[in-house]
C-alpha cells in the first residue's frame, strides 16, 4: 500500500468494508425473506384450502400468482385438481398422507401440517388439515415459485440499493479524503518552507480534529526553532565577540614585542594570561556543546554532594582573596554523573567569585545546595535570562558557564533557581524534585 495515495487507500477500504457488510446482510436478509415468503405461502394456502374446501371449483384470490393444487378427502370421497399430477404423483401423495398419518394421532380440532418436500429435485409446499378421526382432510401443495418470485425481486431491490450506497459512500470518501490530503500537504509545503521564511511565516488550522492538533504543534515547533535560531545567532555573535578580545590581545602582544615596543617578559606573561583566558573559554563552548550528547547510557551513580563540593572549593580557595564559608551537612546524596555535577559546582563558584565582594558561603542540607556570593544583585529584568548562553546581565557577560549548570541540572533532574537576598547578595540553590 505504499505507493498508493491516501484517497486511492481510504476508498479501497471503504469499499471492502460496505462489500463486506453488504454481503453480510444480504445473506441474512435474503434468508428472512425466504423464511417470511414460505411462511407467505403456507398462510396462503391454509387460505385456499378453506375455500376449496368449500368449493372445490372456484378461483380463489391470488391464485394467478400461485400455482397450487388440491387433494381432498371427504367422507371417503375423493376431489383433486386437474393437474394435481404434474406436481406430485398418487405414491407420493399417498405417502406423504400415510406418513402423516403414522406421526400424528387423531386429535380433537383435527391436524394442521406445514412442510416442505422435494420431489425430482424440485422443491414443493405443502398443508395437509384434517378433522379429528383423518376421516375428511384437504391436501394443498405448491411449487417453490412464489418464494423464488419474492427473493428475486426483494434481492434486485437491495442490490439496487446497494449500489446507490457503494457509489454514494466512493463519492463521499473521494469528498473528504480530498479535503483530508489537502490539509496534509498544506500542512508538508508549511514545513518545506519554513527555513525559507526563517521560521517566520505563521501556520493556522483551527480544527479540532487530529489535523488541527498536529498543526498546532507544529506551530509550537516553529516558535520553539525560531527561538532556538535567534539564541544560536546571538551565541555565534557573542561568542565572536568573546573571543575575539583575547585573539587582539596576543596579537597587539605578539606584533609589540617584535617591534621592541615591549620587553619578552611583559609580552610572554600577557600572551600566556589571555592564552588561558582563550582556552578557558574554549573549554567552556565544547562543554556547553557535549550537553548535546549527553545521554543515559549508563545508571545514574548517588554522589556524595559534601564530598563534591570540598574537591571544588579545595581547587579555588588558593587562587582568590575570597573568603568561603561551608556549612555541609552530611549524607546528602544527588542522582547523576560525578564529572558533570563537578562541573556544576565549579561554574556556580566561578561566576560567584566574579562578583562577591569579600565572601561565598555554601550551605547544604537534605535535597537542597545553595551558593551565596555577596555581591550585588542581579536586576531584576535579567533574573529570568541568567541562564540563557551569552546573556548580558547589568553587571557584565554571564557568558556560558551558567547556561552550562542549567543544561546538566535540568539532565539530570533537579532543579536551579536564582535569589535577590533581602540583605543583599546573590544565592543560586539546586533542589531536587
Amino acid at each position: 500500500m505504499k505507493n498508493i495515495s491516501i484517497t486511492s487507500q481510504l476508498i479501497l477500504l471503504s469499499l471492502s468494508v460496505v462489500l463486506l457488510a453488504s454481503a453480510i446482510f444480504t445473506a441474512v436478509t435474503i434468508s428472512g425473506i425466504v423464511n417470511f415468503a414460505e411462511a407467505e405461502v403456507y398462510s396462503r394456502l391454509q387460505s385456499y384450502a378453506t375455500i376449496v374446501k368449500t368449493s372445490p371449483g372456484t378461483i380463489y384470490p391470488g391464485q394467478e400468482n400461485m400455482d397450487t393444487e388440491f387433494y381432498i378427502l371427504d367422507d371417503y370421497q375423493d376431489y383433486r385438481s386437474e393437474s394435481l399430477n404434474s406436481m406430485i404423483s398418487d405414491t407420493e401423495l399417498y405417502n406423504i398422507i400415510d406418513s402423516i398419518n403414522s406421526r400424528f394421532e387423531p386429535q380433537r380440532g383435527g391436524v394442521i401440517v406445514k412442510e416442505r418436500i422435494q420431489i425430482d429435485g424440485n422443491q414443493y409446499y405443502y398443508i395437509f388439515m384434517s378433522n379429528s378421526d383423518f376421516s375428511s382432510y384437504i391436501f394443498m401443495i405448491t411449487n417453490s415459485n412464489y418464494v423464488s418470485y419474492v427473493v428475486k425481486n426483494v434481492s434486485l431491490q437491495i442490490i439496487i440499493i446497494f449500489l446507490l450506497v457503494i457509489m454514494l459512500t466512493i463519492f463521499l470518501v473521494f469528498i473528504w479524503s480530498n479535503r483530508f490530503v489537502s490539509r496534509i500537504k498544506s500542512i508538508q509545503a508549511h514545513i518545506t518552507n519554513l527555513p525559507k521564511s526563517k521560521y517566520e511565516k505563521v501556520y493556522e488550522d483551527n480544527s479540532n480534529d487530529e489535523i488541527g492538533e498536529l498543526s498546532k504543534s507544529i506551530e509550537l515547533m516553529r516558535i520553539d526553532i525560531k527561538e532556538n535560531e535567534k539564541t544560536k545567532q546571538e551565541m555565534l555573535q557573542n561568542i565572536s565577540h568573546d573571543f575575539k578580545t583575547p585573539i587582539a590581545v596576543i596579537k597587539t602582544y605578539a606584533e609589540a614585542e617584535l617591534d621592541g615596543v615591549v620587553t619578552n617578559d611583559e609580552a610572554y606573561r600577557t600572551i600566556i594570561e589571555q592564552t588561558e583566558i582563550l582556552k578557558k573559554k574554549v573549554n567552556r563552548l565544547l562543554q556547553y556543546n557535549s550537553l548535546e550528547y549527553l545521554t543515559k547510557d549508563k545508571e545514574f551513580e548517588e554522589i556524595d554532594i559534601k564530598a563534591l563540593v570540598l574537591d571544588v572549593v579545595s581547587a579555588y580557595k588558593y587562587q582568590t582573596n575570597i573568603k568561603f564559608e561551608l556549612d555541609l551537612a552530611d549524607d546528602v546524596f544527588f542522582s547523576g554523573y560525578r564529572e558533570n555535577l563537578y562541573t556544576v559546582i565549579a561554574n556556580i563558584l566561578d561566576n560567584g567569585l566574579r562578583y562577591a565582594k569579600t565572601m561565598i558561603k555554601i550551605v547544604l542540607r537534605k535535597d537542597r545546595l545553595r551558593i551565596y556570593n555577596d555581591g550585588d544583585p542581579i536586576d531584576s529584568q535579567f533574573l529570568n535570562s541568567v541562564f540563557k548562553p551569552y546573556e548580558k546581565g547589568s553587571n557584565g557577560n554571564f557568558g556560558l558557564g551558567m547556561s552550562i549548570v542549567k543544561k546538566t541540572l535540568d539532565f539530570f533532574g533537579l532543579n536551579l533557581s536564582v535569589k535577590n537576598e533581602e540583605f543583599g547578595g546573590v544565592s543560586f540553590i539546586i533542589t531536587k524534585d
